[in-house]
């Protein structure tokens, strides 16, 4: 950090979110601020112009003093900066639509980050994701990246491994998990402590600390008694047994891999009922969200901003920028390099853990062993995120088949050989 304040530079600047971002900035008034700078690339300019121009209205509301400036121009948007937020979509929505649409057109998930959707952001995503890692090393070598880019998690990793140790992966679902259960319980934000381990969009709440008790056991058995998932949707009378059987909160991704059937007959009523893709859902979203930041009266994130996605976003990103800026210890769930928290898993694997956060980084607390039913899931998709990563990498396309095969929404060669051959050319 310079004299003069902390230096952010908001990577997919041009992105919706990035008002989300500025407003958590802004409102954290200990934070000195300096700078925000967004960087886009020229197919962006036309979103990043309108987004810098609301950015700035924000910091005028908010009495703040800081810079915000935007830039087509990386080294210019990275040098000396103390902080990399990457929030970047590779190809942009349209590839989005696409990653989603050609699973679903061979009967399966499609899904932006879990399963062969997920899968076709990684191979584009993982380069560009390392790349820029690169030039944080050469460009701002003191600096932070905090990691939003989905797959987050996968991606995370790659940076660790091929790239930049100064990164630390980002997802707002533990944070929403906290706040649902303390609405549930009627308890103030910030009041509950959660002990989650796993993957990114692949973890569990293994304890609930309140008032210095451990909560868990009744917070499950009252979410499978109320007949909804932590996150709102309904439950049959298996999936009840199975919570109660499992004794632990499971990410809502979790549906994903435990409920196959289920979801992708909602994704397919989607289709049929002329909805499209949520992909063609967020296109729709994003249009009226940046007329409204067009207005040149608008000061502040509209509250159509939460139809996006993302709820808290800029809360964990500005908590975990606080915590490393101004060495203020927190334990926060984040993605960080295993270093032998988890024992089933690699050492240099990147998880989501409930981590100590501050002015070293990132540092995952040591986990009790994993469910026996959890750790053969975890196990399994680990082993295809990093075949992923190594088919990313390479480019290599029988590695890329061998990935998605292992993946258990694919699960079968030839379904993962016609959904790469209709996605590689892209």
């Amino acid at each position: 950090m310079s004299d003069t304040g902390i230096r952010v530079a908001v990577v997919g600047g041009g992105s919706s979110y990035t008002p989300e971002l500025v407003d958590g900035l802004l409102s954290h008034v200990d934070i000195p601020l300096e700078r925000i700078t967004l960087l886009d690339i020229p197919e962006g300019r036309d979103k990043q112009d309108t987004v810098v121009q609301l950015a700035r209205r924000m910091a005028r509301r908010a009495g703040r003093a800081v810079a915000i400036e935007a830039t087509l121009d990386r080294e210019q948007a990275l040098s000396g900066a103390d902080f990399v937020c990457a929030q970047y979509r590779v190809g942009g929505l349209a590839a989005r639509v696409r990653d989603e649409a050609i699973p679903l057109a061979h009967g399966r998930i499609g899904q932006e980050t879990v399963g062969a959707g997920g899968f076709l952001n990684a191979l584009r995503t993982v380069p560009v994701a390392i790349g820029l890692g690169r030039d944080v090393e050469r460009l701002c070598p003191d600096a932070w990246i905090l990691n939003f880019t989905n797959p987050s998690g996968l991606v995370t990793e790659a940076v660790l491994r091929h790239a930049w140790p100064r990164t630390i992966g980002l997802c707002n679902v533990p944070m929403v998990m906290e706040r649902t259960i303390a609405e549930r319980l009627s308890a103030p934000p910030g009041s509950l402590r959660l002990s989650m381990v796993g993957l990114n969009h692949l973890s569990i709440v293994r304890a609930i600390e309140f008032q210095g008790q451990d909560i868990l056991a009744p917070v499950v058995e009252a979410f499978a008694a109320g007949g909804r998932w932590p996150d709102g949707p309904a439950m049959s009378r298996a999936d009840q047994e199975f919570l109660q059987a499992l004794g632990a909160l499971p990410n809502s991704y979790l549906r994903y891999y435990w409920l196959p059937d289920r979801m992708l007959a909602e994704e397919q009523r989607r289709m049929e009922q002329g909805r499209g893709t949520r992909a063609e859902e967020v296109l729709r979203i994003e249009a009226e969200l940046f007329a409204r930041y067009r207005d040149p009266d608008l000061s502040e994130k509209p509250p159509e901003l939460s139809l996006r996605g993302g709820a808290l976003y800029s809360e964990v990103a500005v908590d975990v920028l606080e915590a490393v800026a101004l060495d203020r210890p927190r334990e926060m769930v984040v993605n960080v390099q295993n270093q032998n928290a988890v024992a089933e898993l690699p050492a240099n694997a990147s998880i989501e853990v409930s981590s100590i956060v501050d002015g070293r980084g990132a540092r995952a607390l040591a986990q009790d062993p994993l469910p026996l039913g959890f750790s053969g899931l975890v196990r399994q998709i680990k082993a295809y995120e990093q075949l992923a990563i190594e088919a990313a990498v390479t480019r290599d396309r029988g590695r890329a088949l061998e990935a998605l095969t292992l993946n258990p929404l694919v699960g079968d060669i030839e379904a993962a050989a016609a959904i790469l051959s209709d996605a590689w050319p892209a």
